[in-house]
């Protein structure tokens, strides 16, 4: 998948649950501490990759103009003077 961590809290306990091995779709997670069903594993992946995709957009979507001005002026001052036509 993303190389992200499959630890899933628990919606009634909080607590810390995990997928093992190669869960089917239609596979229910049920909490280790408290027995509830915590979410199936369709639902777990669609998540993931929407918190995925989130993720990825907001950090092309987020700009720091004041760093990219930064940038760009230290760019510019680094380069040669270009000749006058």
């Amino acid at each position: 998948m993303f190389q992200r961590t499959r630890k899933v809290a628990c919606p009634e306990c909080n607590g810390s649950n995990f997928w093992n091995g190669n869960p089917k779709p239609t596979d229910v997670l049920h909490c280790r501490y408290c027995s509830a069903a915590v979410i199936n594993y369709a639902d777990y992946v669609e998540q993931a990759a929407q918190r995925e995709a989130e993720r990825l957009l907001a950090e092309f979507v987020e700009v720091d103009v004041s760093r990219d001005l930064a940038h760009l002026k230290a760019v510019l001052a680094a380069t040669e003077p270009r000749p006058s036509a």
